[in-house]
């Protein structure tokens, strides 16, 4: 994941200098052909990815259809594979080599950062909150089988309600993404009247907007319960947006959620969490925000 950090650092400073701005520019400099190295090594790599892909369906015998690939040895639908989806999308030509490549890489190196802010940020948060770390820790208990180590399914996991509240919690305080960039296609007019016409580009900030005092009242106060189902019932669906909204929104938040739970409950289930005396974690913001001075926190085994 170097050329992944190496890039997020770079593409950090750019945005604060406006005269690298112009590729032209951009590319003539020290970083700018250091940029271009590592975009080239990261696509190389998801290039080979679905080349190999590619190869396994031909021997299936496939072709990137339908006839197999969905269904098991027994003739139920099988899931089937994203990268395989977009496979069969390009045989009719409505997705390029260059389309599929690009919804590879969200997968492959988007979400693996922004993954692991979140799951940083809510264990500088647990140690704090110990009636928290109880509810999850009682849950669990009601899931999975104390006498086992912990090896939890996809459906076990979406079992797990107060962990996916106390997730979202810590998403909305510390989201990892704190803007969104979106260009408006069309004139938009706006509640108070005012009027953003074709080509602006809007500025949102899902930071900001979570600790708006008439949708989340104390906003800085760490409250799980704010996800509970009435109280999300009752919000409007655009308020609580970490993985974005609408239809650009994060195409791996459902694979996010289950990586996070997972994590946190495997945390949870093996070790009880306690705050480390005069440490405190500094919020830091680069492409995406994370702790800038680590998490230390102090652990005691469950076992």
């Amino acid at each position: 994941m170097f050329c992944v950090n190496r890039i997020i650092i770079i593409t950090a400073r750019r945005a604060l200098q406006p005269w690298l701005h112009l590729d032209f520019i951009f590319y003539m400099t020290t970083a700018g052909r250091r940029y271009k190295k590592c975009l080239e090594v990261l696509h190389g790599t998801t290039d080979r990815v679905i080349m190999e892909r590619r190869k396994e369906l031909l021997k299936m015998g496939e072709d990137l259809g339908y006839s197999g690939i969905d269904i098991d040895d027994i003739g139920r639908r099988r899931r089937v594979a994203f990268l395989d989806l977009l496979l069969l999308a390009a045989r009719d030509g409505s997705l390029s080599d260059s389309d599929i490549r690009e919804e590879v890489d969200t997968f492959m190196y988007a979400g693996h950062d922004t993954t692991e802010a979140a799951i940083s940020f809510a264990l500088s948060h647990l140690p704090s909150h110990p009636d928290v770390q109880e509810k999850i820790w009682e849950e669990l208990k009601s899931v999975f089988d104390w006498s086992q180590p912990l090896q939890p399914t996809t459906q076990q996991l979406s079992e797990l309600k107060y962990l996916e509240m106390v997730i979202k919690e810590v998403l909305r305080l510390n989201p990892p993404v704190p803007v969104i960039l979106r260009d408006i296609t069309e004139d938009e007019k706006l509640p108070s009247s005012h009027v953003m016409p074709n080509g602006t580009v809007m500025i949102i900030s899902p930071w900001a907007a979570h600790r708006n005092p008439e949708v989340f009242p104390d906003p800085e106060k760490f409250d799980p319960e704010r996800f509970s189902a009435d109280e999300t019932a009752r919000r409007h669906p655009y308020a609580f947006l970490p993985f974005s909204a609408g239809p650009r929104n994060c195409i791996g938040q459902r694979f996010a959620m289950l990586e996070m739970k997972s994590v946190l409950a495997k945390a949870i289930w093996n070790f009880e969490m306690f705050v480390e005396p005069g440490f405190t974690v500094r919020p830091g913001w680069k492409v995406i925000m994370k702790p800038a001075n680590g998490v230390r926190i102090r652990l005691e085994n469950r076992r």
